[in-house]
């Protein structure tokens, strides 16, 4: 035996992965463009060397992970999508069903990680993020009426922070987050406890204020005030949501 320790074997890239290993690189590197069509079929196949079914085989992987769309007919033919973080909220959304995770997993998640944000949007880039909030405040208002597009407009808000904090992996954490948010809250809407339309509209209020006070204390450049009170807020909605719709729910994204 050539190794004192057992090793396991290693496994051989198929031809069609490192097809598609290629073209990925090309795609996250930005050789190839948002939009740009794929080289046809038989350029691809002389210029890797391989056959048609192992040229399509790596055009299905790139499809599969989003890096393209293949258009049928005529005027079709793989073109290139840029990376989309929904990709990485659908695969997180079943990852965290498939294991069982409560809403109360959620909410933990995400007080531990948006009051951090807050505060790197309020060093970061204050104005910029400070306007921005506020412009999708001044849209909460307009839909304060409608359930169904508040919830996913105070989603969005919680979305938009991350966006704004001027760090690109909190940013893709903060999409991620947004969808499952959105899919679960509006999944236990069924399951939540009677409420008057009065209170209903007072909580939505209040929360919306309390968004409202975030881009000033950003806007003002308070870095651990904007921190401060993020971290109430999350923690007192989280409470309130959790009180509604019970901690120990699990996930259920997809029904």
């Amino acid at each position: 035996m050539l190794f004192s320790v057992e090793t396991e074997a290693i496994r051989v890239p198929k031809a069609a992965e490192l097809v598609a290993n290629r073209i990925r690189r090309a795609i996250l590197t930005g050789d190839l463009k948002d939009g740009q069509s794929l080289p046809s079929e038989t350029r691809l196949m002389e210029e890797f060397g391989v056959s048609r079914p192992t040229v399509r085989e790596g055009i299905r992987v790139l499809e599969s992970l989003g890096l393209i769309t293949v258009g049928r007919g005529a005027r079709g033919g793989a073109k290139v999508t840029r990376p989309d973080a929904g990709i990485v909220a659908s695969a997180a959304a079943m990852a965290l069903q498939t294991r069982g995770a409560t809403i109360s997993d959620l909410f933990e998640a995400r007080a531990l990680i948006e009051p951090s944000a807050a505060r790197l949007a309020a060093q970061r880039r204050p104005k910029a993020a400070a306007e921005a909030l506020r412009h999708h405040i001044d849209y909460e208002l307009s839909v304060i009426d409608d359930f169904v597009a508040v919830t996913k407009a105070i989603a969005q808000f919680h979305t938009l922070l991350m966006e704004q904090c001027g760090n690109e992996t909190l940013a893709v954490f903060g999409i991620a987050l947004k969808d499952i948010f959105e899919r679960s809250m509006l999944a236990a809407q069924p399951n939540m406890k009677p409420e008057t339309e009065a209170s209903r509209m007072a909580s939505l209020r209040y929360g919306l204020r309390s968004h409202a006070k975030l881009a000033d204390l950003i806007d003002a450049g308070d870095a651990e005030g904007a921190e401060a009170h993020w971290a109430l807020h999350v923690g007192k909605a989280g409470r309130i949501w959790l009180k509604s719709v019970g901690a120990t729910d699990v996930i259920d994204l997809f029904r």
